[in-house]
């Protein structure tokens, strides 16, 4: 049985062991397959502050818009604490967000989750600390 969310995105799938993983709406391959353009930003773990100071910066955030729109698709995160903070990607996508909706929301620093505001900064070619 499937079980799809609101924005038609399959249940969230994580792992919780070393690193975490975890992953929410479309991947570029499935995109790829449906003809749609996109955009991506990705942001390593090892510029994240909070990531380094734990001594926990392997893994990424990647994020996936429309490139028309800015549009959320999908979210991917491996890396320290993916299961928690890839609750902020969901709720975005919940409620029809975009990349620059999440680069536009302030976070704490440091934090891991400064991350996903890095990687949707990145969308656009804008990333901070890389």
């Amino acid at each position: 049985m499937r079980i799809v969310n609101s924005t038609g995105a399959l249940a969230l799938p994580a792992v919780l062991i070393g690193p975490e993983v975890a992953s929410v709406g479309r991947t570029e391959e499935q995109l790829k397959a449906d003809g749609i353009a996109y955009r991506v930003g990705k942001f390593p773990f090892t510029a994240n502050s909070r990531a380094r100071c734990n001594a926990d910066a392997d893994g990424l955030v990647k994020l996936i818009a429309d490139a028309k729109t800015d549009r959320l698709l999908g979210g991917h995160i491996v890396g320290p604490e993916a299961g928690d903070i890839i609750q902020e990607v969901v709720t975005a996508m919940e409620f029809g967000g975009s990349a620059e909706d999440l680069a536009r929301t302030s976070h704490g620093h440091p934090g891991l989750s400064e991350a996903i505001k890095e990687a949707a900064l990145a969308v656009a070619g804008r990333a901070i600390h890389i």
